[in-house]
């Protein structure tokens, strides 16, 4: 494709927070109950990305890294180049919220402040088991100068073409 922009975006956060079923939702309008936890890092591809009703020239690579502790420095060099991320917590755990400072902090330290970065709220099929809050993650988000979402990678919300379409747009902003 001429001219084609590639854009590299990453997922972080707690193992089992539902990153793999957020991408695999949005490129693949898939979701499974048996994903295998993410070792290392999985790279997806999506091409063609429709913002204001026409397709753009761009590549979006999406690393899928994974969420425990020993993948720390493999992480690293996934972050680098990168222009967004996804940070992804599980509404009906608490700790995931709180390791958020954590994930981000670590993200910036790679990527750099300018790095684009949305919040997700994960699981909200799980509502009767929430712990946090909508509005707990919303003033986060706030707290961090960025977008926040909540959505259900299991029932497939419209909300998720929506976060990427908008991390997308708004990574292009930063090439110009």
């Amino acid at each position: 494709m001429p001219n084609e922009v590639i854009i590299k975006l990453n997922s972080v956060g707690s193992f089992y927070v539902g990153k793999t079923s957020l991408i695999r939702r949005y490129t693949e309008n898939t979701f499974s109950e048996d994903y295998l936890p993410t070792l290392g890092v999985d790279i997806t591809v999506k091409r063609g990305i429709i913002i204001n009703g026409s397709t753009l020239p761009v590549r979006l690579v999406l690393m899928d890294t994974a969420g425990e502790e020993r993948f720390g420095s493999l992480r690293k060099t996934y972050f680098e180049g990168s222009l967004g991320c996804i940070a992804v917590y599980d509404i009906s755990k608490s700790d995931t919220f709180g390791d958020l400072d954590y994930w981000i902090d670590e993200y910036r330290k790679i990527a750099g402040d300018k790095a684009v970065i949305t919040i997700i709220g994960n699981k909200i099929d799980l509502a009767d088991r929430r712990k946090v809050t909508e509005e707990e993650g919303k003033k986060y988000a706030r707290s961090q100068g960025t977008s926040f979402y909540e959505c259900s990678a299991k029932w497939g919300s419209k909300i998720i073409p929506k976060v990427f379409i908008e991390l997308v747009r708004n990574c292009l902003g930063q090439l110009n």
